[in-house]
């Protein structure tokens, strides 16, 4: 009696154990956090190759290994992903942030690693035009409107998230790169600036502009998320969206890519024009090389391609090292 009593006690004991080295990164966010790209179509569609999928990869080889958790959901602005709302998000919490802080608070002590993403949408929702396509008439009214937005949304974020993890969890918060750069090179980009502010502008005066919306939704997150303890991966400097310095034609970048990349790069290439100066600047071809926003099959969309995603979770990963 007392042996089959030792007994049940071991394995209850073992099992126990066995259940508390089990552990999970929880990924959160938008159509990054999620992987999606263009299909064949060019549909966009959720795939298995995004960073978060990659990231997840590399913790699965720590023992006792990691199980990938993804909350995150095509579509997510920051008022979304606090309020709940987005097109096919559908949360049984409500919304994904609610979502999240169950699931952090039910497996506390479990959880090595959460990643969130958020705002991207928020910038590339004034570049839209009545049909939902990409437009070079960026409404700035929908700007202001979602800048005063994030500034809102990012504190409660970070500080629900925090409260839900614990102190001791990594948060990693990822800015978002600018995939609107590839506006310079459109014909048409310094006549509808020109129309729209009475006054003559150039194609880097309009990235500009655009990098200024990403740079004021960044910077907001970055606060936040600063504020909670989050590391901060930072994409936007990866991209280098602020360096318009000439580099050459778009082939020439191509050549660092590897495979498939290398070849959708080069497919790329055959249809970007030369800046004036002579090459390509090393953002908007930064954003070329790593988007679709330059293919000419299946784009532009604003998605990251595969290259781009590994740079993303290279990134991630270098501030999970440190």
């Amino acid at each position: 009696m007392c042996a089959t009593a030792a007994v049940v006690a071991l394995l209850a004991s073992a099992c126990s154990s066995e259940e508390a080295e089990k552990q999970y990164y929880l990924s959160l966010g938008d159509d990054l956090a999620v992987g999606v790209q263009p299909d064949e179509s060019g549909t966009p569609a959720e795939t298995d190759n995004g960073y978060t999928d990659l990231v997840a990869s590399t913790l699965a080889d720590e023992p006792p290994g990691v199980e990938h958790v993804k909350l995150g959901c095509a579509g997510e602005d920051t008022a979304t992903f606090v309020e709940g709302g987005a097109e096919g998000c559908d949360y049984e919490e409500g919304s994904q942030l609610a979502a999240a802080e169950a699931f952090l608070k039910e497996n506390r002590g479990r959880v090595r690693l959460v990643t969130v993403n958020i705002g991207g949408n928020n910038l590339f929702a004034c570049a839209l035009d009545e049909d939902g396509k990409l437009t070079t008439a960026i409404d700035r009214e929908c700007v202001a409107k979602n800048l005063e937005q994030v500034a809102k949304d990012a504190p409660v974020i970070a500080q629900r998230l925090r409260e839900a993890a614990g102190e001791d969890v990594e948060i990693i918060g990822v800015t978002s790169y600018n995939p609107l750069l590839a506006m310079y090179l459109a014909e048409e980009v310094t006549a509808v600036v020109a129309t729209e502010d009475d006054d003559e502008r150039t194609y880097q005066d309009t990235a500009n502009y655009t990098n200024g919306m990403l740079a004021a939704i960044n910077g907001t997150l970055t606060d936040a998320y600063n504020a909670e303890g989050f590391t901060v991966a930072n994409v936007a400097t990866r991209f280098e969206v602020e360096n318009f310095t000439p580099v050459g034609d778009l082939a020439e970048g191509a050549e660092d890519a590897e495979g498939e990349e290398a070849a959708e790069g080069d497919e790329q290439a055959e249809d970007a024009e030369e800046d004036e100066k002579g090459g390509l600047p090393l953002n908007v071809q930064n954003v070329c090389q790593y988007t679709w926003m330059c293919d000419t099959e299946r784009g532009p969309h604003i998605h990251l391609n595969e290259a781009g995603a590994k740079e993303v979770a290279a990134v991630v990963e270098e501030v999970l090292r440190n």
